[in-house]
């Protein structure tokens, strides 16, 4: 409100290739963020791709909301060499090149039609930040760039991630930095993901974290049936070495220690499966004992969430564990019980550390006696002394994300002396910054 009149609503170009309705955890992260946004009064228009990775789409009617604000840009299907070089000499990058121009123009047009006032992209894949790049140098607008997951899935911290030529190492690490330096803002979502990448850039950006948006489902289809009901969401297979045989071994464990469980305990998997993973079930005799519903859209996901007595993270087996997942913020905005198999260090563990969730150990044992504990405390209608708590899910609902968010780009859209390029100017003064 100024001046007795209200302000005009932010106009925000969000480039995100990967948006619902893709089935595919950063489309659907991107997606509950635009919607947040929108209801919190921001005019949204999304660049996004419908083919731009091989995924199945999610038929949610969540999304039905965002179609009107949604342009698709397509990726170039046919292969012309000529046009692939000539377009990565133009934005400097040997990767998505033609994507990238068809994407920029497409801005441009809608630039033109009625200004935005802030550029926002968002990765995986890191073709947005390079379109976010060009577009707010050429617009002349701010820029705040969203990264949700390591900069490209070799830099995974885990040991069997593909390795990167010295070529595709170097490129990669140029437009990280490249992005790092001059985005006026830089968000991600838990401070050890933003930790990370500053120090594989080596550049301190103005950054800040903005949490993934947990969705909860209010009118559940199913209702409780008195089952003592472990949900894992996503996926967990077996042959990729997502670590789901410690869950396995550990629910196992647990009903072989305590056979009165059988009756009343049941492990449910919510996403793609695989044979390997049945074929542990199976030759562990858990048939009667484990669900596995296999893919489902995001809405009926959540509705196993709202049904589950715990909600079950499974991560990697590294050294730090540096990601927010997203289902993880699902959780907890059903206000679920979490039992989190994960590093000792790590995002989870700081969770731990303010009673948010429990963790235990890659180890069957460990996983034994994280479920058993659960299960005395639900027998005994105690389970809701390990909620989340109240302020933690309030800081994850849509309007908390969104407002935070919204707080910055207001800053942003101010004059320099007044926003967050003076406090940029003044920690590169102050040499805390490099000034790229």
């Amino acid at each position: 409100m100024k001046n007795g009149l209200p302000s005009k609503p932010l106009r925000i170009l969000c480039i995100s290739p990967l948006f619902a309705p893709t089935a595919d955890s950063e489309a659907l992260c991107a997606a509950k963020m635009v919607q947040a946004l929108m209801e919190s009064g921001a005019e949204v228009t999304v660049l996004a791709s419908q083919n731009f990775r091989d995924r199945p789409y999610d038929d949610s009617v969540l999304w039905n909301s965002l179609k009107d604000v949604t342009v698709n840009v397509p990726l170039c299907e046919r292969r012309s060499r000529l046009r692939s070089f000539r377009f990565a000499a133009r934005f400097q990058t040997p990767f998505d090149a033609r994507w990238i121009n068809t994407a920029c123009h497409k801005a441009q047009s809608l630039h033109r039609e009625r200004q935005f006032d802030l550029i926002y992209s968002r990765s995986l894949p890191i073709a947005a930040h390079i379109v976010g790049f060009w577009c707010a140098k050429h617009f002349d607008l701010p820029w705040i760039a969203n990264i949700n997951d390591p900069w490209t899935s070799e830099f995974f911290p885990v040991d069997d991630s593909p390795k990167l030529s010295t070529f595709w190492k170097t490129v990669n690490i140029f437009w990280l930095r490249r992005t790092l330096r001059n985005a006026d803002m830089v968000t991600y979502p838990c401070r050890r993901l933003k930790d990370f990448h500053s120090r594989l850039a080596k550049i301190e950006p103005v950054a800040q974290v903005i949490p993934h948006i947990g969705f909860k489902m209010n009118n559940a289809k199913h209702k409780p049936d008195g089952q003592f009901r472990l949900v894992h969401a996503g996926k967990l297979l077996a042959s990729e070495g997502r670590f789901g045989k410690y869950l396995l071994l550990g629910f196992k464990a647990f009903l072989d220690k305590f056979p009165d469980a059988s009756a009343n305990a049941k492990l449910v998997l919510v996403g793609p499966g695989d044979e390997e993973t049945q074929s542990l079930i199976h030759d562990m005799g858990l048939e009667q004992n484990i669900e596995v519903v296999g893919r489902v859209n995001y809405e009926d996901s959540l509705d196993y969430i709202a049904n589950a007595s715990v909600c079950v993270l499974v991560e990697s087996r590294v050294d730090e564990g540096i990601f927010f997942a997203s289902k993880l913020a699902d959780y907890f905005a059903h206000g679920k019980p979490v039992l989190s198999i994960s590093p000792r260090v790590g995002t989870a563990g700081d969770f731990a550390k303010h009673r948010e969730l429990t963790r235990v150990d890659h180890d069957h044992e460990a996983v034994r006696d994280g479920i058993a504990t659960f299960y005395s405390e639900f027998k005994r209608g105690e389970l809701t002394s390990r909620k989340p708590s109240e302020k933690l899910r309030t800081q994850l609902q849509g309007s908390s994300v969104a407002e935070k968010f919204l707080s910055i780009c207001r800053e942003l859209v101010k004059s320099p002396a007044d926003g967050f390029a003076a406090q940029r100017e003044r920690a590169v003064q102050q040499g805390l910054l490099d000034r790229g």
